[in-house]
């Protein structure tokens, strides 16, 4: 599991201070859920579902949807720049064994914890792990 909070007390770009991975398709914070469900080599379907409080107030959970379709929506800060991210991973993969993906951003500050690794929000240690899980699972 990877854990990763931002160096504020709140977020004001997705609300949520931190993200949760679980390998291999589930990624959660306080705004949002993602499942990624692998349909071929070519292509993956990624559902996202805003996570209010049931029962909580009405504002506060129109907030949070407006946060989550600001980050995740079609036009959002993520999600195009997650998306473009990810194809080209794939296209890099297909590219030979000679090429690198670097997944370096936010090494240097990343830590080891009882449960895991943590690290900024903005680092790459959640993708680190997920591609070492992977790779340990494929060459077993």
């Amino acid at each position: 599991m990877t854990r990763s909070r931002c160096a504020a007390s709140f977020c004001t770009v997705c609300g949520s201070c931190f993200n949760l991975n679980l390998f291999p398709n589930i990624a959660c914070s306080m705004a949002f859920f993602r499942v990624l469900r692998p349909v071929s080599v070519n292509e993956t379907e990624i559902h996202h579902a805003v996570i209010t409080m049931d029962g909580g107030p009405a504002a506060a959970n129109r907030a949070r949807l407006r946060l989550h379709e600001h980050f995740q929506g079609p036009m959002g800060f993520g999600t195009p720049d997650d998306s473009e991210a990810w194809e080209r991973v794939q296209k890099g993969a297909q590219a030979g064994t000679d090429l690198w993906i670097l997944l370096n951003r936010g090494l240097p500050g990343e830590r080891i914890t009882e449960d895991g690794r943590a690290s900024d929000v903005s680092a790459e240690t959640g993708m680190r792990a997920a591609y070492q899980q992977w790779k340990k699972l494929m060459t077993a």
